[in-house]
């Protein structure tokens, strides 16, 4: 398990739309900053367990303001990566491509919704078959921008792990 995570809102709501918290017991704890939170809130998630709210300390404020005045990221993107700075985390979790790109720019690796979802099935959390249902979940009915091309080799690709 990863030591310190943080989290964007994009997978959070991905994986409620899916109902697939449970793949979230690849991480110990997930760490998000208040807009994290504000967005969690305004997008009617309850509380999810492993979730802890962490404060941005006043530099890693002005680090989330550059990022978004640098990098045109939201808030919550923002805040999530400076945060990811700040807590010297393993991983942050996105599935924005611009905040993966800044994210990586800045030495913090970046994994989506789909990452989450196949580290949940390697590691034994979710069956094969929970994988693939709701991996074809995330293209038919969460808010995700997935193409099915994409979804189908990913399921050839759990089909043919050992």
């Amino acid at each position: 398990m990863a030591n310190k995570v943080v989290s964007n809102t994009g997978p959070l709501i991905h994986l409620s739309e899916i109902e697939l918290f449970e793949a979230l017991e690849v991480f110990d704890n997930i760490y998000i900053p208040e807009e994290v939170q504000n967005e969690l809130i305004k997008s009617k998630i309850k509380e999810i367990r492993k979730i802890k709210l962490i404060k941005l300390k006043a530099q890693f404020k002005d680090v989330a303001e550059i990022l978004i005045n640098k990098f045109n990221l939201d808030l919550g993107e923002s805040q999530a990566i400076a945060l990811a700075l700040q807590e010297k985390a393993d991983y942050f979790l996105t599935d924005d491509l611009d905040a993966r790109t800044v994210a990586n720019v800045h030495g913090v690796e970046a994994h989506g919704t789909v990452g989450i979802i196949l580290r949940a099935f390697r590691e034994k959390i979710i069956s094969k078959e929970k994988a693939i249902e709701k991996l074809n979940g995330l293209y038919a009915i969460s808010s995700l921008f997935i193409t099915k091309d994409l979804i189908d080799h990913i399921v050839k690709s759990i089909n043919e792990f050992e």
